[in-house]
């Protein structure tokens, strides 16, 4: 009996839910087409930190990124307010987030996340608009995003006994999603399309997903992963000032495109660099010649480095060739002429270390470099089956032409 009666008290407050819900459609299209009220919602906050990376936190990212952001639509859209949700470090319930924007009669609500991974592999932005979905990943990110509820103080009344882990939500989520789907959507796709022209972060899509934060919001809603903290080279991106400031530059530009849009007007959209302050973008210049400077001198490092090894690595063959430093080397004798050929002469292809020497008025052709006799008279006959029908071993201590008889005397010593 008693669950019968909740689950009447839930289907109840869902349809209260509902009237009122379309009740504040009507007055927001009855206001007028005009775009002229956003707000901005940095994600988490106070004792709710959000995603937290191996150097920052995801609720002071998405603070100093939803600043700048406002900051750049009141200098440059006059006609735009600028509402936030919050300008410190501090908790906002999640459902107060969407009743300020719905308070305000605000005509467009931008949630700003960072996501994460338990695999430092993933990064890359992405935009959610309010939708029922059935893809794994979307419905993780949005358990992540959703889960702050449970911390809430009586989060079952604020929540009308929603349960972010319940599976009927997708019912709840489904008669929401179809308000300002298009508006919504359009506008993610213009995010996404801005944060991967002006920034390095890679484009993961526009998706829908379950996220409470846009669940009663009566306007176009996105909730933006602008970057994963958990990846190491992203989290540095998302710390820095210049990154910050590209970010909400990026969004701003999609604002601006949705008010061409939506008032049906033309204006010229500031370019990036315009809308970062100019003493950090000469601070990120000189890194960048910093950063590029160290590149070169790095390559002409190696590059010495490669041709000093080069240089080394000749003399040691030039000293191994002729047998100098070492006491006592063979090498296989395969011609003798009265004429002087180069070494690299064609005739002697498919020999080993080839080298000449004088003696008696005749050069001296051999070929091979060993250590011991035998691995001389091995090469012998291997040299021997290639048509050098003549070739034997010989033997030079540093450089010069001694006997075998010689080499074994002095190797007794």
């Amino acid at each position: 009996m008693n669950e019968r009666i909740g689950k009447h008290k839930y289907i109840f407050t869902l349809l209260l839910t509902l009237l009122s819900f379309f009740s504040v459609q009507a007055q927001q299209d009855g206001r007028g087409s005009k775009f002229s009220k956003l707000v901005i919602d940095a994600g988490h906050g106070g004792n709710k930190p959000g995603a937290v990376g191996a150097k920052c936190k995801e609720k002071d990212i998405t603070l100093a990124v939803s600043l700048k952001l406002g900051k750049m639509i009141t200098e440059n859209l006059k006609d735009v307010e600028v509402y936030y949700t919050r300008v410190i470090d501090k908790d906002v319930e999640l459902y107060k987030r969407s009743q300020i924007a719905n308070k305000i009669g605000a005509d467009l609500f931008i949630s700003i996340h960072c996501n994460s991974s338990a695999n430092k592999t993933p990064k890359g932005s992405e935009t959610f608009a309010l939708g029922v979905t059935k893809a794994e990943q979307n419905l993780e990110v949005a358990k992540k995003e959703n889960k702050d509820i449970l911390l809430e103080a009586n989060y079952e009344d604020n929540y009308d006994g929603f349960d972010p882990n319940a599976p009927e939500n997708d019912i709840l989520f489904s008669l929401f999603q179809n308000a300002y789907m298009e508006g919504s959507l359009w506008f993610a796709d213009k995010v996404q399309k801005q944060l991967t022209s002006n920034t390095p972060i890679s484009n993961r899509g526009v998706k829908q997903a379950n996220f409470v934060v846009l669940l009663k919001s009566a306007m176009p809603s996105v909730l933006i992963e602008i970057g994963f903290i958990s990846n190491p080279q992203e989290e540095e991106y998302l710390m820095s000032e210049i990154g910050q400031y590209e970010i909400a530059a990026s969004i701003f530009r999609a604002i601006c495109e949705y008010k061409i849009n939506k008032d049906n007007v033309k204006f010229s959209i500031p370019e990036i660099n315009d809308l970062i302050p100019k003493d950090l973008l000469v601070k990120q210049e000189r890194i960048e010649k910093a950063r590029q400077l160290a590149q070169v001198q790095e390559a002409e490092r190696l590059k010495k480095e490669k041709e000093q090894a080069k240089i080394e690595n000749a003399k040691n063959k030039a000293d191994n060739n002729n047998g100098e430093g070492l006491d006592i080397v063979y090498r296989v004798q395969f011609a003798s002429m009265k004429s002087k050929i180069s070494v690299k002469d064609s005739r002697f292809n498919g020999l080993d270390d080839v080298w000449l020497y004088e003696f008696d008025g005749y050069w001296k052709y051999c070929a091979g470099l060993f250590a011991t006799q035998q691995e001389a008279s091995n090469y012998a006959q291997k040299i021997r089956k290639m048509g050098h029908k003549d070739a034997f071993v010989v033997v030079f201590n540093k450089g010069q032409r001694i006997s075998i008889e010689q080499a074994r005397a002095l190797k007794k010593k």
